[in-house]
């Protein structure tokens, strides 16, 4: 039973948390229950234990829960993701990982942001494994938006290009991220909007890299699922809130936007959600 495997409906949370996470990212899912559903609805496009999912989330240990539950699925994880869940790896990643499909199958990407609600229900922060006190989550995020709020003020000079390579994600993250800054600025909690301003800078950047990458797999199909990690404290289930769900053959053309299947949620007011033309084609049979 796919769902006794990966424990839908266990590790309930504590209130404040709950409701903070209701009331900032409403339609977030507890992992086990978001990874069944897609799973699920997965299916009728050929994707099983011969698919292969792939990830561009942060290096945030954290982060390891959400992989590790899909895995429980799909057997392996291929990881392409750094700072604050932005597509380091790129199209190379990408290639190499189209490479490692198993023949005859296909790759679910995952990708976004995360961010923390603690026992509190305080957004930005978490309480992690074996520590009292909570911790900014995302850290590389919560950096950044201070980074930006200081170039938007004027305070903060902008980041040139790294001049080394030993924190060039971080200058990355901050700089894709001041297209938001007065929008942040003028968010009633700065802590909401931030991650889904950098799900927004990621999405456009995941829509080229599959869609230029995807002539790399063989003869399988790219499904491809962003949204917003909630990760919460230890002994509670993380959640995942999602915003899109899309699947592509392997000539980088939508075959089927599968968003409204498992109900995902929107974009704040203010934030751009890039609208892109695409081809579709027809549904591919079950």
């Amino acid at each position: 039973n796919l769902g006794e495997k990966i424990g839908v409906g266990k590790l309930p949370f504590s209130t404040p948390m709950k409701e903070s996470i209701e009331t900032n990212f409403p339609k977030a899912k507890k992992n086990a229950d978001l990874v069944s559903t897609v799973a699920e609805k997965l299916e009728k496009h050929g994707y099983g234990p011969n698919s292969l999912v792939a990830t561009f989330l942060c290096a945030d240990e954290v982060n390891r829960v959400l992989e590790d539950d899909f895995k429980k699925v799909y057997n392996d994880n291929f990881s392409m993701g750094g700072l604050a869940g932005f597509p380091f790896g790129g199209k190379t990643a990408f290639g190499a990982m189209a490479s490692h499909i198993p023949d005859g199958g296909s790759c679910l990407v995952v990708f976004g942001p995360h961010v923390g609600v603690d026992s509190t229900g305080k957004v930005g922060t978490v309480e992690r494994r074996g520590r009292a006190n909570g911790g900014a989550c995302c850290g590389s995020a919560v950096a950044a938006s201070g980074y930006v709020s200081g170039v938007h003020s004027g305070e903060t000079s902008k980041y040139g290009p790294p001049e080394t390579a030993i924190d060039a994600q971080q200058n990355f993250v901050g700089t894709m991220l001041l297209p938001y800054a007065e929008h942040l600025e003028k968010a009633s909690d700065k802590m909401v909007d931030l991650p889904y301003a950098l799900y927004d800078a990621q999405k456009k950047m995941v829509d080229e890299i599959v869609t230029t990458g995807a002539g790399s797999v063989a003869d399988g199909k790219v499904a491809v699922h962003g949204g917003v990690q909630v990760n919460t404290p230890e002994g509670e289930s993380d959640y995942f809130l999602p915003l899109s769900f899309e699947v592509y053959n392997n000539s980088g053309e939508l075959v089927e936007d599968m968003s409204d299947a498992i109900d995902c949620g929107a974009l704040p007011a203010g934030v751009a959600q890039k609208v892109a033309a695409k081809k579709v084609e027809e549904p591919v049979e079950a």
